[in-house]
């Protein structure tokens, strides 16, 4: 009997997208990266002072960050609110303002601003935010799968487009500093105190940043939505290791499969450019090098972390956008700090001139999940 063959996903394409993080918004903050500037600098007095931190430095308005951070980085955007849904990736939400809270309970006092510090805690809460903001009627979730939150919401938006949930999706990726956050990574000797230093072989560890992004994903039309439809979705996969808890599987064979998955099975030496996720730990970039020199041979590799530090569930969002950008001026954005790269894999310290077609951002997690997104720059 013949089968039918499965039908081709919904193409979709990446119309218009956003950033604010330690370097600037969209397009200061990308043409500092290009600089090779660097965003750490000093950080809230409870920071201590050994721990390199990149926090944002404009305003961003008042109450609790995260939230203040995602609406500050979507500006005036206008969009259409009708069937639009609403993907937040985080891995903290607002955990801060409810540390500080505590802290001030604890001590006899009284928190310094009159938030709802519970609510803040809730996973939810800046997708709840992020919608009534927008007046978005469709679907509004948060995805907090640790640092690949955000390539695994671009994953979910795709989805609920092809499904018919909603009629557009917007990815926000949002993460402030926070006392877990900086401590967890202390107490399990990843964090630098010197500087981060992704793909370096002198690398001592990561270090935190803090960002907002976003980026707006519909099917792909005859004609371009308003800023240009210049990016098309080739694919997005995850992929899990189960090697440990916190370290990656040495050979990084989940990283392997998960471009392999968002590629949909394009010649690997067709892959021009990959962000890596590139923390700056021993065991992180060693496992991705070992991977990336297998999945993409032929390819540059950028590593951001150095410029913005590890911004956690907004990593997946800003590296994807920075990818893009990056695509379409066709360069590829230095490492900041590099000074003695690992082998295996294209990376410099300078930036670099070259065309791009397919595009990858890698992220990956705690438990050993791994993430992937492919997109392709369409000719105008």
């Amino acid at each position: 009997m013949a089968l039918t063959p499965p039908a081709l996903p919904t193409p979709l394409q990446i119309s218009r997208f956003g950033t604010l993080t330690s370097l600037g918004a969209t397009e200061a903050g990308f043409a500092a990266l290009i600089e090779g500037r660097s965003g750490f600098g000093p950080g809230p007095d409870w920071v201590p002072r050994e721990q390199p931190v990149a926090c944002v430095r404009s305003p961003v308005g008042d109450g609790a960050r995260t939230v203040a951070l995602a609406l500050a980085a979507l500006g005036g955007l206008d969009v259409d609110p009708r069937g639009l849904a609403v993907i937040v990736a985080t891995t903290t939400s607002d955990m801060l303002a409810g540390e500080l809270a505590i802290e001030a309970w604890v001590k006899g006092g009284k928190p310094a601003r009159p938030v709802d510090y519970m609510w803040s805690h809730l996973a939810h809460w800046p997708a709840v935010a992020v919608a009534d903001h927008l007046g978005a009627t469709g679907p509004a979730l948060v995805v907090s799968t640790a640092c690949t939150s955000g390539t695994v919401a671009i994953g979910v938006a795709a989805d609920l487009v092809r499904a018919g949930r909603c009629e557009r999706a917007l990815v926000v990726g949002a993460d402030a500093l926070c006392r877990t956050t900086i401590h967890g990574f202390r107490s399990l000797s990843a964090y630098s105190t010197t500087r981060c230093r992704p793909m370096d072989k002198a690398r001592d560890g990561m270090a935190i940043g803090e960002a907002a992004a976003w980026l707006l994903l519909e099917p792909r039309t005859a004609s371009p939505t308003p800023g240009g439809a210049r990016f098309s979705l080739i694919g997005v996969a995850t992929a899990t290791d189960a090697y440990h808890l916190t370290a990656p599987e040495p050979r990084g064979s989940g990283v392997l499969r998960a471009i392999a998955g968002a590629t949909r099975g394009l010649d690997p030496a067709h892959i021009d450019h990959v962000n890596a996720h590139a923390t700056g730990t021993e065991a992180n970039d060693a496992a991705e090098a070992a991977a990336l020199s297998r999945a993409a041979p032929r390819a540059a590799i950028s590593a951001t972390k150095g410029a913005s530090g590890h911004t956690l569930g907004a990593a997946g969002v800003l590296e994807a956008v920075w990818l893009l950008q990056a695509m379409e001026a066709g360069v590829i954005p230095p490492v900041v700090g590099l000074e003695d790269p690992v082998d295996g894999v294209d990376v410099a310290g300078v930036v670099r001139s070259r065309e791009q077609t397919v595009g990858v951002s890698v992220n990956l997690a705690f438990g050993g999940h791994n993430a992937a997104v492919a997109f392709r720059k369409e000719a105008r």
